[in-house]
């Protein structure tokens, strides 16, 4: 655009635009073009991201809010106008060669996080070198169409925006026209609370007999019903194992992998519940391998995940550029304090910052508890029996309770060292190395986490009860997997099928009481979950969901007992490749290949399904699975038998 200063008929600062070319592009012309560029660049991300899902759907999760299909070209629209700013300064004080500069920089800018998304294995360098080099040949051709492109891209880009927040929102009121529109389940129904304690060992709750008291809540609540002591989940990561618990399938049958979300073949509790007249919702903090994105929402009426936080500018994070130059600063941050020294004005500063800039993301139980409680008294029809399904990530790394909550075990992270630690450190390091202190540390933040969830529970419950809820519901209490703190020299969770990974609590109270035992000693799988739901709420009959309802271990078998194909019966945990942050620096036994297991009352049979290799352990005398009895000569026909009934569940097709 050519910009003459001296003639109110063309564009200046003070005058407004007026787009005749791009030869010579004024201030207001930068802002425009900024503007449009920030669009485009959003609305090219948020196509790449589609599209290579589309392309490769088992091997994309988009792990953000499903908002981003507006929020990114909201964000980039933001991002660029203030860069836009500079840019038209530099073009009032910098002549031509800042006029032929800043379009090519804004173009560049636009594509890059296209390419970012498309290829993120690749250095971001060659990203901008390609976009620079892009930029160069396109930015003459817009010259050429500078008023037309400026003028429609800019208004029809900005003007989609709302299109797509309402085809969001929208989607939303249809689903929950359609739950209102269905009718009410038979009279009696009662209400189904399912909570999954996100990453919580069996064997770190006093409910299993561990000295701390660190489930004085759930102790309470297994008084009422039935507690489970060897309850095992079907994965030790969160996705395979929600996803087992929602339709009956084991992992192998479904498929699901650290990037692939679950598919469509297979019905999930909540459609099956909701299409027979369940009001169905969920809240989780697991917002990565939870959230809608991976499948899990599906029959779902209301489903609550991601947090668009305004204080830690979570919404405009969405953003590639944003997100990345986000990470740079807290890099250069960490760089800073490093080399300041500690106790200075300067340093403590610079360290609020880091914290501010590295703060977690999740939410934390009390926000599930809020956010659950205020969807129980909104809902447009408060006599419908509902299915809620709670996810809890308190005990997650890292292993701090939220600002306030205290610590009951231990004193806490008291030094720089030991925030750091927790934080910052505990992903890279070696902490099979770790000093008895941040051992000692580690089990108690650990072990505080789970007192801090265990409190938020008994918060929830005494609400429930208060509001005349808590009597006519069911309420299963378990955990998608455990975690290793040291056991087998590895850490965390989706790196072994060893006990502290794969036992997990399971407590369940129905309305009119225990019915029974309090007791179920005998080993069962998360994968019954479903049909023992179904059973438990009448609907039965028809289930499409395999495995035998669980109240059979504690009542006579109802003629509506769902599960009437139980040739596979069997308790069985698969991984098929090791987490893949390599939380124990390659220590995990999945390196070697995917492992499945059996546990079939005292003994446990891993195999890895690579290199054939076989681990046997007699789970009442070697709880810590240190003694491998899969070679002693006595053991040959308990390791047949459990090889065959392996390969009878999982035909090595699925392998």
């Amino acid at each position: 655009m050519a910009v003459n200063h001296g003639n109110p008929k063309h564009g200046s600062l003070g005058s407004g635009p007026t787009l005749v070319g791009l030869n010579r592009p004024g201030p207001w012309d930068v802002l425009a073009m900024a503007a449009a560029c920030g669009l485009a660049a959003g609305w090219l991300e948020v196509g790449t991201r589609v599209l290579c899902r589309a392309i490769h759907p088992t091997g994309r999760l988009y792990m953000m809010s499903r908002h981003f299909v507006w929020l990114v070209p909201l964000a980039n629209l933001l991002l660029f106008f203030g860069v836009g700013l500079f840019l038209a300064v530099l073009t009032k004080v910098g002549g031509r060669p800042g006029s032929w500069l800043c379009p090519r920089l804004l173009t560049a800018a636009a594509i890059l996080p296209a390419l970012l998304v498309a290829g993120p294995g690749v250095y971001p360098w060659a990203w901008l070198l390609l976009a620079w080099g892009i930029a160069l040949r396109l930015v003459p051709w817009l010259e050429r169409s500078a008023r037309r492109w400026l003028t429609v891209s800019l208004a029809a880009m900005l003007g989609f925006v709302p299109v797509v927040a309402g085809l969001v929102f929208g989607g939303d009121w249809l689903k929950q026209r359609r739950e209102t529109s269905r009718p009410l389940p038979p009279a009696n129904s009662p209400n189904v609370l399912l909570i999954v304690l996100d990453t919580v060992r069996a064997d770190h709750l006093s409910l299993y007999g561990y000295p701390r008291a660190t489930s004085r809540t759930l102790d309470r609540l297994a008084q009422r019903g039935i507690r489970f002591d060897e309850a095992r989940a079907t994965a030790p990561w969160t996705l395979p194992s929600h996803a087992s618990l929602f339709t009956g399938r084991w992992p192998h049958e479904l498929d699901v992998q650290w990037v692939t979300p679950l598919r469509g073949q297979f019905p999930t509790l909540a459609a099956y519940l909701g299409s027979r007249g369940y009001a169905t919702a969920g809240f989780v903090a697991n917002t990565e391998y939870c959230s809608s994105d991976t499948g899990l929402d599906r029959g779902f009426t209301h489903y609550e995940d991601y947090v668009l936080d305004f204080a830690h500018l979570r919404p405009v994070r969405t953003a590639t550029l944003v997100e990345r130059g986000w990470t740079a600063v807290a890099t250069l941050s960490l760089l800073l304090r490093d080399r300041l020294t500690p106790g200075q004005p300067l340093h403590a500063r610079v360290q609020s910052l880091i914290q501010w800039l590295l703060a977690p993301s999740r939410k934390d139980a009390g926000s599930i508890n809020r956010e659950f409680l205020d969807w129980l008294a909104n809902r447009p029809e408060p006599g419908r029996p509902f299915f809620a399904f709670l996810n809890y990530f308190d005990a997650h790394t890292p292993y701090l309770p939220p600002e306030g909550a205290g610590f009951r075990f231990g004193p806490g992270p008291r030094t720089l060292a030991d925030y750091t630690l927790l934080v910052e450190q505990w992903k890279t390091i070696d902490k099979a190395s770790l000093i008895p202190h941040f051992r000692e540390l580690v089990r108690d933040s650990y072990d505080n986490c789970l007192a801090y969830l265990d409190d938020r529970l008994a918060e929830l419950f005494e609400t429930l009860h208060r509001l005349g809820v808590l009597d006519r519901t069911v309420v299963i209490v378990t955990a998608d997997h455990g975690e290793e703190l040291g056991e087998h020299k590895l850490f965390e969770h989706g790196e072994s099928l060893y006990r502290p990974e794969i036992r997990v609590p399971l407590v369940i109270v129905v309305p009119a009481g225990s019915q029974g035992p309090g007791v179920v000693p005998e080993t069962v799988s998360l994968r019954d979950l479903p049909a023992t739901i179904v059973d438990l709420t009448g609907l039965g009959a028809n289930s499409p969901f395999p495995g035998r309802s669980l109240t059979r271990l504690w009542r006579a078998p109802s003629p509506a007992a769902a599960g009437e194909d139980c040739d596979d019966e069997g308790v069985i945990s698969e991984l098929t490749a090791p987490n893949p942050t390599n939380p124990s620096l390659g220590r995990s036994p999945a390196a070697r290949g995917p492992l499945s297991s059996l546990a079939e009352g005292d003994y446990v049979y891993i195999r890895s399904e690579k290199d054939g290799r076989e681990l046997l352990f007699h789970e009442h005398d070697d709880p810590d699975e240190l003694v491998n009895r899969a070679r002693i000569e006595g053991m040959q026909p308990i390791l047949e038998r459990l090889r065959q009934r392996l390969d009878r569940i999982k035909p090595r097709n699925y392998r």
